[in-house]
């Protein structure tokens, strides 16, 4: 139940997420009335027996089968005091570079839209999670370029629409739709602020569970798959997802709650958060000294990474000293606290799932 007491409610778009139900649970612990929307109504029950158990008089929940349509959030922000818009779907089985552009970009102007016609008066922040992808360009900058927040992914659209790739087009969504917002606080002036969040590749454990793990998200799923040995393409490494920059989900929770409550200072910025480079081969590294009774792929130790999992020299890093003045803090929750934490969870959700105890 909360430790606090407040009257205020916080919207969280896409409450069912990775991401968005770890700050349903940060705002809930601090007392907040939560409305979370979701495309079906079964995300409210299945938070409710698990993430949220415990809250049900501070929850709310809103069905928005279409987070494009016009008017989709219209009932959603009215009487809320701050909006967090995670929601923006991510599928690599998308073929088109549009495919993945129509959901984002709409997904923000239809909230924005709705907020400003609907939410009324009381509504003090809009904080927006965008990702690092919205900043990053290998095209453009020098293979060491240290990226900041006033950095932006201009090429990768023109790359994708030349050579279509699901993770280039998904970047590059990312930038269109961040780029959106901006131009909408310009030509709207809302009396609310404006934030945006982008995180890294997103670890740690989560507070709401797919029914398995293969159904786990795009960046949980492959620790699973090494953590149980269930590599698919011949046994291989999975793959590194972008340039490898990693921070853990309750930072970036905790951005998000920092960014409403202090909207004053947050208003018109942006947050970039990540803690170093953590390749799919330091998850290997780590799990095989810390489970040795468990068969787990070997690949190249030390590869691709520094012992302390910060970024490599000679390559790119990604600069989030701004964040960590935000929030008063030093340094992120480290890469291998942020890899055991999630087997940990896994294996309280799971428990016996993974087969591959040696003989």
């Amino acid at each position: 139940m909360p430790h606090e007491t407040n009257s205020k409610i916080i919207l969280i778009t896409g409450i069912n997420g990775y991401i968005a139900s770890h700050i349903g649970v940060q705002f809930l612990r601090k007392g907040y009335t939560v409305r979370g929307t979701s495309r079906s109504l079964s995300a409210r029950d299945h938070l409710l027996s698990g993430a949220f158990k415990g809250y049900e008089p501070f929850y709310q929940h809103v069905v928005v089968p279409d987070i494009t349509a016009p008017g989709a959030f219209d009932e959603a922000v009215r009487a809320v005091h701050h909006i967090i818009h995670t929601a923006s779907p991510v599928d690599f089985t998308l073929t088109s570079v549009d495919a993945f552009f129509g959901p984002a970009i709409g997904g923000n102007l239809s909230i924005l839209n709705s907020a400003r016609i609907h939410a009324g008066p009381q509504l003090e922040s809009f904080v927006v999670t965008s990702s690092v992808a919205a900043v990053v360009d290998r095209w453009k900058n020098a293979p060491d370029h240290d990226y900041t927040e006033a950095d932006w992914n201009t090429t990768g659209e023109s790359v994708a629409r030349e050579t279509f790739t699901a993770p280039v087009a998904y970047g590059a969504s990312k930038a269109a739709a961040e780029r959106a917002l901006w131009d909408w606080v310009s030509a709207n002036k809302p009396s609310w602020s404006v934030a945006a969040i982008n995180p890294a590749v997103v670890t740690g454990p989560p507070v709401s569970f797919p029914a398995t793990p293969d159904k786990l998200n795009e960046t949980l799923l492959p620790i699973w798959r090494i953590y149980a040995n269930e590599l698919p393409n011949g046994g291989a490494m999975p793959p590194q997802i972008g340039g490898a920059g990693y921070i853990d989900v309750r930072d970036v929770a905790r951005m998000h709650v920092w960014a409403a409550e202090h909207h004053a200072l947050s208003n018109g910025q942006r947050y970039l958060l990540a803690n170093g480079k953590a390749p799919p081969q330091a998850v290997a590294d780590i799990l095989r000294e810390k489970f040795p009774e468990r068969d787990i792929i070997v690949g190249e130790p030390g590869k691709g990474y520094t012992p302390d999992y910060d970024f490599v020299k000679g390559e790119s890093s990604l600069v989030s000293t701004k964040a960590l003045a935000a929030l008063g803090i030093e340094r992120f929750i480290g890469f291998e606290q942020s890899v055991l934490d999630t087997v940990k969870a896994f294996e309280a959700k799971w428990p016996g799932v993974a087969k591959n105890l040696k003989q």
